[in-house]
């Protein structure tokens, strides 16, 4: 029988970003599936590809390993046996997202790429897991020295909110900033869903139906890196006659085998990698040397209802309700942060949690072959670590200990268990610090404060870096005349990483310099040691300079830039080793030139006022839609982001409606 949601308004804003008005929830999410697909359509079938582990047969060799992880994962084995079990109104809502999508298609055969897979419920829900999927996984990988390698992906972010105390607006104010590159599903999508009793405005993975990080009427809430330890590898005893079997207790275990099989495209045709991996009760086996493997267990592997508890926080009133929507534990370790219209203020460092037994160091592999080491259950969301209005009347996590994450933190390491903290009280960060030294001077927060802390490029070490440069020089009588302008600059800069600051090139090449002599200089010339050193490093980047860019006194901007298609723009902030500002900007250096292209960090960014009604002020790095011939492929580029500009979210319809670019509506019924 056919299928009717309701009819749906999909309007957007001047920016292209859409707001979509349902008469029923699942109308709006229709609406969201067909603005997503319009804006993002190859993103979110790559994405759907990604889950299934197809993206080597469409894309080549450089996505075998992927897929070979993602297929061991279970991603859309799990998640369409699972399926059946979630509640209808969840069914109902990726059916009515799934149908959005492929409306758009089927009206727009030409955009859709042949190698588009057939597509079912259980890409939506295996999305979700998929999206979540690092953040455990690393944390296993962190217990095997040998693959450590793969742990930094660039992922941070920065959150804060201000209670009513502080606040100069009279009401909460909050940040959501989250880390993460520039590309396929992190190029979050910025919506507005309004349907039923859901009104949401935030930003999601493309092929996601519900805001992961936003705000709705009530409440805002956001999440950094950062959380309990939720994963654990065991060293398992191989049979040596039949690697194959595992010693359980006494007695060889036969392993399951897991076949898979990868397709690849390659200049010759398609060829197929296969791999029989083994796995324990514990999970499977990712590495081996002699009679030993190594199995990572997950507590996440047969969760699936992420999207119910998104749809849960989407439609909290009150931290009651939105605690009642965390206990689902769905969502993977984060520093969780929340505020509302009522004053609460909340965070919880969140995380599904094994109960390990007792005699055991969890932190590095622990035996496989004895039942003693087996996980007791999944600890109650109780048991983590929680802070509700601090008596400081804000808190930050820009990925820091609870213990650091506000003035005289309620949350110590000694009320819980070492794996749920997972962080020493004092763990902090530059970024943590810089925030912590804003609040320490000022009372009250403004709304212009709350824009500037949110796009603030003060490095926070400045003041050290140049007192360990000018004293360096100060000890040697023979610099250049070149060296000693270079002195003169860092001497004069006002320690902001801005476009126009030829003092954060200098520092920026300088402390590439010292990398390149020795990762540990840069302490020991802070503690005023190696002086020599450092003057040789400040010589080698005004050398640098010169050759490469005929000048030393080069803007900031000149060298750190972003770019979309043919065009680029200067940035201000910085997230490179060494070097970080509140507005974490990270690049790459892609050739000879010295230019830093931008593809990391500040990614989605949103300052929202918890005031009746609720304001909101948002950016993403680049624009609306993935079309190259949309004017919104990269209008924040050029008008907002490169210029530490927000815009305002028009949440209210009467201010959307000043603000309108366009308006669809749309009949919702499918066969």
């Amino acid at each position: 029988m056919p299928r009717d949601f309701g009819k749906v308004t999909i309007y957007r804003d001047a920016y292209g970003v859409p707001h979509i008005y349902g008469e029923t929830e699942e109308a709006a999410l229709f609406g969201q599936g067909y603005a997503a697909a319009e804006d993002r359509l190859h993103t979110i079938l790559k994405g759907y590809l990604k889950v299934e582990g197809r993206t080597a047969e469409v894309f080549g060799p450089d996505w075998v390993d992927h897929d070979l992880r993602v297929r061991m994962s279970k991603h859309i084995e799990i998640s369409r046996e699972m399926y059946p079990t979630l509640s209808d109104a969840g069914r109902a809502a990726v059916e009515a997202f799934l149908a959005g999508i492929k409306r758009y298609m089927a009206e727009h055969p030409d955009e859709v790429p042949e190698w588009t897979p057939e597509l079912h419920p259980w890409h939506v829900i295996g999305m979700s897991r998929y999206a979540i999927w690092s953040w455990p996984v690393r944390q296993a990988m962190a217990k095997l020295e040998t693959l450590k390698k793969e742990i930094d992906t660039g992922r941070g972010s920065n959150s804060w909110v201000i209670g009513r105390e502080r606040s100069a607006e009279g009401c909460p104010i909050g940040l959501i900033d989250p880390h993460v590159p520039w590309m396929d599903e992190w190029l979050f999508f910025e919506v507005h869903l309004h349907g039923g009793d859901l009104n949401v405005f935030g930003f999601n993975v493309p092929g996601a139906p519900y805001v992961a990080i936003g705000h709705n009427e009530f409440g805002y809430w956001t999440c950094t890196t950062g959380g309990p330890d939720c994963s654990d590898v065991y060293i398992e005893e191989l049979n040596p006659n039949n690697p194959r079997q595992y010693m359980y207790d006494g007695k060889w275990r036969d392993c399951e085998i897991q076949h898979i099989e990868v397709k690849v495209k390659t200049h010759a045709g398609t060829e197929t990698i296969v791999r029989d991996v083994p796995w324990t009760g514990h999970g499977p086996i990712v590495a081996a040397h002699g009679n030993l493997g190594a199995s990572v267990k997950l507590s996440y592997l047969h969760e699936c209802r992420l999207l119910e508890q998104f749809r849960a926080m989407n439609k909290a009133r009150g931290l009651g309700e939105f605690i009642a929507a965390m206990r689902m534990l769905q969502l993977m370790p984060q520093n969780i942060l929340y505020a509302d219209v009522h004053g609460d203020m909340y965070y919880v460092r969140n995380g599904r949690v094994p109960i390990r037994p007792e005699g055991f160091e969890f932190s590095a592999p622990v035996p496989g072959a004895i039942s003693a080491t087996e996980w007791l259950g999944i600890h109650d969301y109780d048991d983590l670590v929680q802070i509700t209005n601090p008596p400081a009347g804000f808190m930050q996590n820009c990925n820091v200990s609870p213990g650091a994450m506000t003035f005289d933190s309620p949350a110590t390491p000694d009320r819980y268990p070492s794996y749920i903290y997972n962080a020493e009280a004092d763990d902090t960060n530059s970024r943590g610090d810089r925030f912590l030294s804003l609040m320490k001077e000022k009372d009250k927060i403004t709304r212009e404060d709350a824009f500037a802390i949110a796009n603030d490029i003060y490095f926070h070490n400045a003041e050290e870096y140049k007192k360990a440069i000018v004293a360096a020089c100060a000890t040697n009588a023979q610099l250049s005349p070149e060296t000693v302008q270079a002195a003169e600059i860092i001497r004069n800069w006002d320690g902001r990483a801005s476009a126009e600051s030829p003092g954060m090139t200098l520092i920026h090449f300088w402390c590439r310099e010292m990398a390149k002599r020795d990762e540990g200089l840069l302490s020991k010339v802070q503690a005023g040691e190696n002086q020599a050193d450092a003057v040789r490093c400040l010589e080698g980047a005004v050398a640098y300079l010169r050759e490469t860019f005929g000048r030393i006194a080069v803007p900031w901007g000149d060298v750190f830039q972003m770019k979309r298609g043919d065009k680029t723009w200067p940035l201000s902030g910085v997230a490179e080793k060494g070097l970080v500002t509140l507005r974490a900007v990270g690049g790459r250096e892609e050739d000879d030139t010295g230019l830093l292209t931008a593809y990391r960090g500040q990614t989605a960014v949103a300052v929202v006022f918890l005031n009746n009604p609720v304001t909101s002020y948002s950016v993403v790095p680049y624009g609306q839609s993935d079309k190259p011939d949309s004017p919104h492929f990269d209008d924040q580029a050029e008008q907002l982001f490169s210029k530490l500009r927000l815009k305002p979210t028009w949440f209210q319809k009467s201010d959307l409606m000043k603000n309108l670019e366009s308006e669809r509506t749309l009949e919702t019924h499918m066969p």
